[in-house]
């Protein structure tokens, strides 16, 4: 039988940042059909806001209205379609995104590029084309194969990915974006090793796990790099050697201080395009520039000085998804979670009522916050 479950759903965006007082975000009631095929129905156990939640409510990106936000979820598997094989009713999981198994890049281990996951991510809809919320009859769209602020979700069998029972639920919904993205930009896309020195621009709720994947690779600098001051102190909690207050000093004067001949790594993790300026000044010669936060959507200019990249043979790569097999990869990171390798205690600064989510971003913008569970 299909099921109702309140949901915060953002009707259409907003072109301010005053979420508390236009509240584009309400709490509906919306009604989950049962699952088919490779579909499961999950009952959402833990969830947090992740900055791209508040992009959507801003228009940034290029999908439908009415939607259900949310991508940063972990729960409980309720029920499974007849095609479901590697899932059962009790399993606990973490969301994470659309991997078909069956296209190039997901044959070729990169499920974080697969060819289903915009199209699906535009038509708001479940991979397979479904629309599995609805509203007084109407659809109600779905959010990056996900949908995690509501009480249950329906999602594909790829997009649930079983994680170890003694992870709690509010520390495994980190699992769904933040962590994989920060952590594995570091671990899997740059692939830094023992010695290398690494810059990280923007440690917030992404950065933080780039800083502690860099210590945990060995990394011979850590520095990382924000305006908010206990932002750096807790870089420097979770590995970071030195920080840098980008509001008081030149962050590329600063990293050159640190490391005279440049970084070899520069994350940008903070969504805007002029820091990949700032990465290619701050690294050295065949240093890269990995490009972690999502701006806006549409064109994005960068200036840039064509002369040092040529003769000084530096690169600038994006990294998507941590550029991670998800499948794979967040059940390692859980393991490391488990273990007490990685650390996700510190990232949670605070937790909220559902109908509190427009506040909720408020405090986000504000710079205060790195990560903020929502609870119903």
């Amino acid at each position: 039988m299909p099921v109702e479950s309140r949901a915060a759903v953002l009707e259409e965006p907003i072109d301010d940042h005053e979420f508390s007082e236009q509240r584009p975000v309400s709490i509906q009631t919306v009604e989950v059909p049962d699952p088919e095929g490779e579909e499961v129905l999950v009952e959402i156990e833990a969830t947090s806001l992740c900055h791209t939640d508040v992009g959507f409510a801003l228009g940034h990106f290029d999908v439908p209205y009415p939607i259900v936000l949310g991508h940063e979820g972990a729960g409980v598997v309720r029920a499974v379609g007849d095609r479901v094989e590697g899932l059962a009713e009790g399993d606990h999981v973490v969301l994470g995104r659309i991997a078909c198994g069956r296209c190039q890049h997901c044959r070729g281990g990169h499920s974080n590029l697969c060819a289903e996951r915009v199209p699906a991510n535009e038509r708001g809809t479940l991979r397979n084309g479904r629309v599995p919320f609805s509203r007084d009859g109407e659809p109600v769209h779905h959010c990056l194969g996900v949908s995690s602020f509501t009480e249950y979700t329906l999602v594909t069998e790829d997009v649930a990915i079983p994680v170890p029972d003694e992870l709690p639920m509010d520390r495994a919904c980190l699992l769904g974006c933040g962590v994989f993205t920060g952590f594995g930009a570091v671990e899997r896309t740059a692939g830094v090793e023992l010695g290398e020195s690494t810059a990280i621009f923007g440690v917030g709720g992404v950065g933080l796990n780039g800083v502690q994947a860099a210590d945990i690779c060995d990394a011979s600098h850590v520095i990382a790099v924000d305006m908010v001051e206990e932002k750096l102190e807790m870089a420097r909690d979770l590995g970071a050697t030195h920080t840098v207050n980008a509001s008081e000093e030149d962050p590329v004067d600063a990293i050159r201080e640190i490391c005279p001949d440049g970084v070899d790594y520069a994350f940008e993790m903070t969504g805007h395009s002029s820091v990949i300026t700032q990465g290619l000044d701050a690294v050295g010669s065949r240093g890269e520039v990995i490009v972690v936060g999502v701006p806006p959507f549409g064109k994005e200019e960068v200036d840039l000085d064509v002369y040092g990249m040529l003769f000084g043979e530096k690169v600038i790569r994006g990294s998507l998804s941590g550029s991670y097999n998800l499948p794979l990869a967040i059940p390692k990171l859980a393991d490391l979670v488990v273990d007490g390798t990685l650390s996700l205690d510190g990232l949670i600064t605070d937790t909220r009522p559902m109908t509190e989510v427009n506040e909720a971003m408020d405090a986000l913008e504000g710079g205060g916050q790195i990560r903020q569970l929502l609870e119903f």
